[in-house]
């Protein structure tokens, strides 16, 4: 059976199944979260988030960070159905496939929607004409490239260390030097030169693009798979969006970026705003509870 991510009946694909089955179960309730035309209330994100993280009583904190890993999913299925974009059972069985590889356990309540996550985001790593055409129109909105210099650490508490170095005074290029564990750009005084948008890990470049919507230059610690970061925004260029055809591995997170940009996100301002440039919600600190 194909699914068309186009369909209004099948609401952006198999993304949303499971969530338009919650909002039948929960009755009518409050709609928190909007994404283009797909919603979710309360209920159902609190439904979800247990079986995620197995807390039944979740903190606001919690519920923030399992809706933005729902908007940042339901987006990038919604722009790519904006363009035709169509997946299949196959890609869903393939994408369940991945996830029993990595570890997920096939009694695990998350296996099912984390299949269909990954099966749409496989679809937008792999560059169909569809993606293609959604890059294309809209690429001009990564036509920018940055510039950032880092010290990398393994700890978070050594790259406080470094923070409380820098606020004294030291200069962040002998500090790359001494402690930074990035041989590369440390012997360059932590320069890591301009690069595209797109070209850095997620947390990097939504940690350099808040710090410069922040007006800020110093951020960190950020952590990534590499370790922790303390990152100095140096500067942030105007360039030509690079073509399609040399996209290669930064496919992927150029199409997210896209998304985030492109999507109208309404939410409960319980949970905060949504900054469509970093790709997250910005938290409102109101309370605790659900």
């Amino acid at each position: 059976m194909m699914t068309n991510l186009l369909s209004k009946k099948n609401v952006k694909g198999f993304i949303t199944v499971f969530f338009i089955c919650l909002l039948l179960s929960c009755g009518a309730s409050q709609v928190d979260i909007e994404v283009g035309e797909t919603k979710i209330e309360r209920g159902a994100l609190i439904e979800w988030n247990e079986k995620r993280t197995g807390v039944v009583n979740p903190s606001m904190s919690l519920l923030v960070e399992t809706a933005n890993e729902w908007i940042q999913n339901q987006a990038l299925a919604d722009f790519l159905s904006e363009y035709g974009a169509v997946f299949d059972e196959v890609d869903v069985v393939k994408a369940r496939d991945q996830l029993l590889a990595a570890g997920i356990a096939d009694s695990d309540p998350r296996l099912n929607i984390y299949s269909e996550w990954q099966a749409i985001r496989n679809f937008a790593a792999e560059g169909s004409s569809e993606v293609k055409a959604a890059y294309e129109a809209n690429k001009g909105l990564l036509g920018h490239e940055l510039c950032t210099s880092h010290i990398l650490t393994n700890t978070r508490q050594e790259a406080l260390d470094v923070i409380e170095l820098l606020e004294s005074g030291q200069k962040f290029e002998e500090l790359a030097l001494t402690f930074s564990t990035d041989p590369g750009s440390g012997a360059n005084g932590g320069s890591l030169g301009c690069v595209p948008l797109g070209a850095f890990v997620p947390s990097y470049e939504r940690a350099v693009l808040g710090a410069i919507k922040a007006s800020t230059e110093l951020v960190g610690p950020v952590v990534s798979q590499f370790g922790y970061h303390v990152i100095r925004v140096d500067e942030i260029s105007a360039i030509e969006p690079i073509p399609f055809e040399q996209q290669g591995e930064r496919l992927f997170m150029s199409i997210m970026h896209l998304s985030s940009l492109t999507r109208e996100v309404d939410l409960d301002a319980r949970y905060g705003t949504w900054d469509s440039v970093v790709g997250q919600i910005e938290p409102t600190r109101i309370s605790e509870g659900p």
